[in-house]
């Protein structure tokens, strides 16, 4: 994407609004608040790939003397209202998921807020990723109960203004003896994406894909 967006440090998990517009992720280049910040460019046509802004530390509302990434910006489809999910890790601790308030312009609108019932304190729990709908979410996880290292887990909610249910891990074979995470979750629901370092590959950590039905399977 060029020297706009990217600089001569780590830029990492980037995490793109449906309408194509903003673009959010986790730079460690000099300026931010902490161990790596959550950063916003935008472009006025989302056609154009080369048309991006350079980039802003989202502020002190995100931003902490923690590590923040796996930003994944929701504009609910029940009600309009956008968010931006993401993890944040202390310096030497482990990954908890939050979520703030935002604008349709990516400003944020109060500080950010954990999500309890999703954050186990003693694992790490990363990667949020929704359902157009913001009643579904899968992230991973090293909590116990899972099948390997780190597991895909999924919660869901009745409405955007619930909390979320108990974790589910997904279970085999989704999740495996290595380590599968990095979920990303298609538009319409129905296609998973994630990293997995599982047999079956083509060396070291592998992309792969899961779908179900329109019934949910």
């Amino acid at each position: 994407m060029g020297p706009v967006v990217n600089s001569a440090f780590d830029e990492t998990g980037p995490g793109l609004s449906i309408d194509g517009h903003l673009l959010f992720f986790r730079s460690t280049r000099p300026g931010g608040q902490g161990l790596g910040d959550i950063y916003l460019s935008n472009r006025a046509d989302p056609k154009d790939d080369f048309g991006w802004n350079a980039p802003v530390a989202l502020g002190p509302d995100v931003n902490t003397a923690a590590a923040e990434a796996g930003a994944e910006y929701l504009q609910s489809a029940e009600d309009g209202s956008p968010n931006l999910y993401f993890n944040r890790a202390p310096p030497g601790g482990t990954a908890d998921l939050y979520y703030a308030a935002i604008t349709r312009d990516g400003e944020t609108r109060g500080p950010a807020v954990l999500i309890a019932e999703l954050s186990d304190p003693v694992a790490t729990d990363q990667g949020p990723t929704l359902r157009t709908d913001g009643r579904e979410i899968f992230f991973f996880s090293t909590r116990s109960g899972g099948v390997g290292g780190a597991d895909l887990w999924t919660s869901t909610r009745p409405s955007i203004h619930d909390p979320w249910s108990t974790p589910v891990n997904l279970g085999s074979p989704l999740n495996s003896a290595a380590s599968d995470q990095q979920p990303n979750l298609s538009g319409d629901g129905r296609t998973l994406l994630f990293a997995s370092s599982r047999s079956g590959g083509f060396g070291g950590t592998d992309v792969w894909m899961a779908t179900r039905t329109p019934s949910g399977h």
